[in-house]
């Protein structure tokens, strides 16, 4: 009886251990499960935002080759009146000392 009577305790503890462990487990699910909600709200906050940049940077090339054109065609008019005035200025100098003939 006495044996009996140890095993029944042993067992007592031993379920007393496996219910606080079924009870940590319990909780540290619950809080994976917090944690997986806020990483599938992150997730969409940030297909959204990017979603938004991807628009943003479609319409402003869209908006971007007109007028990127007459840019170009602005500065490539400044570059070639600066080249002609650097020549005209340089016309009557030795091309090596930068001398006047």
């Amino acid at each position: 009886m006495d044996f009996l009577g140890q095993q029944n305790i042993m067992l007592d503890l031993e379920n007393k251990s496996l219910k606080q462990r079924l009870e940590s487990l319990s909780q540290e699910h619950v809080i994976k499960r917090v944690q997986q909600e806020m990483f599938e709200r992150e997730i969409g906050r940030l297909r959204s935002l990017f979603q938004q940049q991807q628009q943003q940077q479609h319409a402003m090339q869209q908006q971007a080759p007109a007028h990127s054109h007459s840019n170009s065609r602005y500065l490539d008019s400044q570059f070639a009146n600066m080249s002609l005035k650097h020549n005209d200025s340089n016309s009557g100098r030795d091309a090596v000392h930068g001398l006047r003939i």
